[in-house]
């Protein structure tokens, strides 16, 4: 095995051997390509969002939602593609992180993987908590018994099912997420085109791709289109598995821009059919009304599909944050093998080969951030975010407000690698690679704009915004400064271990 710097890297000197002795590895060679590829599709949940997210994009966009995402998939397939290119030179699970030493240098990439993590590392608590709600709701018509009904119930049982899948191994995750995965865009494909079938409100046609048919303008579109990208959030996480996949040069690459591909025709099939479903100019007011995406489609066009579909909803929320899992744990593994974290969340399981004290961790602080969360708002604030009171109340509190906190951070992570992979294409004369990061990075401030606008405007004119909604960019600020500030602390007591950030294994 042998170990190269950040800094041999970033002057295109070629790998040289170490003495350093690597006692804990992940398992070499474990993935193929449809485990990668299911890796980013998962985390993406295109049934989560295509059944309940997407009228986030249509507040701003209307009717014309399909078009928003057309472009939205253009704007993700070139952060992609920046990805890509750092994963054909550099095989690291510390992906983003990594990269971003290496284009940016050891500072800003410390920074960049202190707000990634934030981001990744929250996002699996609060669509774990969807997954519950909606698992629970699934209950509560079937007529289970009331205890099947208790969100935070199923939410326990999930953190379980996390553990049951991840710590034997990456490839059962990745497999079960595959089938889930699978089954759940087929049955909101199901839905989607039962709409299409019986002709919408009003009938099929290319007006949900006209602004002006929908009665929107092109600011509206790309407002929506800020949204947009957010559905696809998730898809560089292939890359966290390079270590582990076969052929990575080859197979990551793959599996990052084919996830965005499959996204991309998923997405604008359901949300032309949520479009044209409601009707296409009606859509731009009954849609974000709905605080949801095709699924209340469901009670219209094909009654029997209604359970059917949260239930879809619900297993990709859960396998959503498994693959989340994954994404954060061996970034974890990655920032403590480079001795920026503590060293103990680079151990690896004697048999499994599975970073097992960074999943506890995980974890363990997905429970406490769950109850802390649900514990500093108050019920009033809870019940408002959340669409108002009742059993699920604090449930879908922490999954609106767990995902709207996430995002910004994500977001961010994706406009420092398109900055990096400027920086690292200038530096290695690759100009395809400038050309498509500075195409990223507009699209990536396009994703952070949208991620932060109801921070500061209210959902509806004449509203108000909810005081947590108010203290995320500052409390991502704060984070983001407390990183820079351990940067300054490390750079300075501890030379060595600063100089190695970014160490790649081969």
């Amino acid at each position: 095995m042998v170990e190269t710097t950040a800094a041999a890297v970033a002057s295109g000197a070629p790998p040289t051997a170490s003495a350093v002795q690597v006692e804990h590895r992940l398992r070499q060679g474990a993935l193929s390509l449809p485990d990668a590829l299911a890796q980013s599709v998962t985390v993406m949940a295109p049934a989560l969002s295509g059944g309940v997210i997407t009228y986030l994009a249509a507040i701003k966009a209307g009717g014309a939602t399909p078009l928003a995402f057309v472009i939205a998939t253009l704007a993700c397939l070139l952060i992609g593609a920046v990805v890509s290119e750092f994963a054909r030179s550099i095989r690291s699970a510390g992906s983003l992180y990594t990269y971003t030493v290496h284009g940016l240098g050891p500072f800003v990439g410390f920074v960049m993987g202190w707000g990634y993590l934030i981001g990744i590392f929250l996002a699996g608590p609060a669509v774990l908590a969807g997954a519950s709600v909606f698992l629970s709701m699934v209950m509560a018509d079937i007529g289970a018994p009331t205890v099947a009904t208790f969100w935070w119930l199923w939410f326990g049982a999930g953190l379980l099912g996390w553990f049951a899948l991840a710590y034997p191994g990456v490839r059962l995750s990745t497999r079960s997420s595959l089938v889930f995965t699978a089954a759940g865009m087929v049955v909101l494909l199901t839905l989607a085109f039962t709409v299409i079938f019986h002709g919408g409100a009003h009938g099929n046609g290319l007006s949900a791709f006209n602004p002006h048919a929908a009665g929107v303008g092109w600011p509206g579109i790309f407002g929506g289109v800020a949204f947009g990208i957010l559905s696809f959030t998730g898809f560089e996480t292939a890359a966290n598995l390079a270590e582990e996949t076969r052929e990575p040069r080859r197979n990551i690459p793959l599996a990052v821009l084919g996830s965005v591909a499959i996204g991309g025709i998923f997405y604008v099939a359901v949300t032309y059919a949520t479009s044209v479903g409601y009707g296409v100019r009606e859509a731009t007011t009954e849609w974000p009304k709905s605080a949801s995406g095709l699924a209340p489609l469901a009670d219209t066009y094909a009654s029997y599909l209604k359970d059917l579909v949260l239930l879809a909803v619900a297993f990709s929320a859960f396998f959503c944050g498994l693959g989340v899992s994954n994404a954060v744990t061996r970034t974890l593994f990655a920032m403590g093998r480079d001795g920026v974290l503590p060293k103990a969340l680079s151990r690896t399981h004697p048999k499994h080969q599975t970073p097992h004290i960074a999943l506890l961790t995980y974890l363990a602080v997905s429970a406490v951030f769950a109850v802390a969360l649900i514990a500093m708002t108050s019920p009033a604030t809870r019940d408002g975010i959340a669409g108002g009171g009742g059993r699920y109340a604090s449930g879908l509190y922490l999954f609106v407000e767990g995902l709207t906190i996430i995002t910004p951070p994500i977001m961010l992570a994706y406009a420092f690698v398109s900055t990096a992979g400027i920086a690292y294409g200038l530096r290695h004369r690759k100009p395809a690679l400038v050309a498509a990061s500075i195409g990223a990075l507009v699209g990536a401030g396009v994703a952070v704009f949208g991620s932060l606008y109801y921070s500061f405007v209210p959902t509806a004119p004449g509203g108000t915004i909810p005081t947590p909604y108010r203290a995320i960019p500052w409390a991502i600020l704060a984070w983001l400064t407390i990183g820079g500030l351990i940067a300054r602390w490390l750079r300075r007591t501890r030379r060595e271990t600063w100089e190695r950030m970014g160490t790649i294994f081969e």
